[in-house]
């Protein structure tokens, strides 16, 4: 007899609890399955998938600073309107700290590709001369058009350092995980914005994380730049020469909507910042996540899991070398059957402890080779993308699924 994955998932709480109640939601489903009215989201407007948003979400990028032919990653930011747009892109690393901010000017159905890696050599997008910025407040002193590289050198190392978990170049602290490596690791938002910034090399002012400045507006309101301006697509392909990969999917569209968004204590994407107030009127990201493996056969090369989680806390700001934020590690509820529906097998709670990152499924050994895993970090977003890779001949990524979503669900005080 099969049994079924909510019993193994529920089996494995009682006893490790002792109680049903520990593995029950507000609506009193258990761990594992995905209520309906909730899926749906409020009239649909929780759903995440292709299409235009006010915000794109790269939920992982990497870069190996060493070698030219080793991982790397490529994004594209899309205007999906007829009238040109200004947006401002945000990397963040992978403790989700904001390391280096910039805007871009899109034309109507523009798209601007970026090579990350391109970034680390000071070299940011530029816009090109005879471009109308007369629309869009301060771009005649802070314009997006750069001579490059246009980050100085020590702006330059002190990227490098801090995304690769190592004491700032320029300031001596540290702003992610070290993995002893020479890769940098992060994530990159893009927002629609109505006026210029600047370029800021380091330490950034002008992004979602500080509240001194109002970057977004409850009630879209005119002191903050992120407004409501549903029109940007992308993608994100990650490349490694070396080992003759490439995965892609595209890039997350978080749509937004005053309607829905702007009342206080309610998820949105960038609601850990303001204190669930609403201000940034984006969609949260799902929280629990069904994905399938395989990590054998054609695909001996490898299964990766990136998993994208932000912490219910506010903390985005650098701190002292040779300590962690006040959330880490992040964890969450993680178990797996194979493909016949059996063999449950759980794993440590902080297999995943940082905001982004790429693990191998090799690390969490599971006991099959193919199968499928679900990922709970309880009400905290999150965003899942498998990649396959068979032996150097070919690779595949694509999104996971997500099964609950969080527009019904009250944040906890942040």
């Amino acid at each position: 007899m099969r049994t079924t994955f909510a019993t193994l998932f529920v089996c494995a709480a009682i006893a490790a609890t002792g109680s049903l109640t520990a593995i029950a939601d507000s609506g009193g489903s258990s761990i594992a399955g995905a209520n309906p009215a909730v899926k749906a989201g409020r009239a649909g407007v929780c759903q995440i998938g292709p299409g235009l948003g006010s915000t794109l979400l790269v939920p992982y990028f990497e870069v190996d600073l060493t070698d030219i032919n080793g991982p790397n990653t490529l994004i594209s930011v899309n205007n999906g309107l007829a009238n040109s747009t200004l947006t401002r892109l945000v990397v963040w690393s992978d403790w989700g700290i904001p390391t280096l901010a910039f805007d871009i000017y899109l034309e109507g159905f523009d798209v601007q590709t970026i090579n990350v890696r391109s970034l680390f050599n000071g070299n940011i997008p530029s816009t090109g001369d005879g471009a109308d910025l007369s629309g869009f407040p301060y771009c005649g002193s802070l314009p997006p058009n750069h001579a490059n590289p246009a980050l100085t050198p020590g702006e330059r190392e002190q990227l490098k350092t801090a995304l690769t978990g190592q004491a700032g170049h320029i300031d001596g602290l540290c702003y992610g995980d070290s993995y002893g490596d020479q890769v940098a690791r992060g994530y990159i938002t893009v927002d629609v914005v109505d006026e210029c910034s600047g370029l800021e090399g380091t330490g950034p002012v002008f992004t979602p994380a500080n509240l001194a400045y109002p970057y977004f507006a409850e009630g879209g309101g005119s002191a903050g730049i992120g407004i409501v301006d549903n029109r940007l697509w992308g993608d994100v392909v990650y490349v490694d020469f070396t080992n003759n990969f490439a995965q892609g999917s595209e890039a997350v569209s978080l749509w937004a909507d005053p309607d829905e968004f702007t009342t206080s204590n309610i998820f949105t994407f960038y609601g850990r910042h303001s204190g669930y107030d609403g201000r940034d009127e984006r969609v949260p990201l799902p929280y629990r996540w069904d994905q399938r493996f395989l990590n054998g056969g054609a695909f001996a090369g490898g299964a990766d899991l990136i998993v994208f989680h932000l912490p219910n806390h506010s903390a985005s700001s650098p701190i002292s070398c040779g300590t962690t934020p006040v959330w880490w590690p992040l964890d969450a509820t993680i178990g797996s059957l194979d493909e016949s529906g059996e063999n449950y097998t759980s794993y440590a709670a902080t297999s995943f402890p940082n905001v982004t990152q790429r693990t191998s499924i090799g690390t969490l050994a599971p006991p099959y080779d193919f199968g499928w895993i679900q990922i709970d970090p309880g009400y905290e977003q999150m965003w899942v993308e498998p990649s396959l890779s068979a032996q150097g001949r070919l690779s595949a990524g694509f999104n996971g699924f997500p099964v609950e979503f969080l527009c019904d669900k009250s944040p906890p005080a942040n």
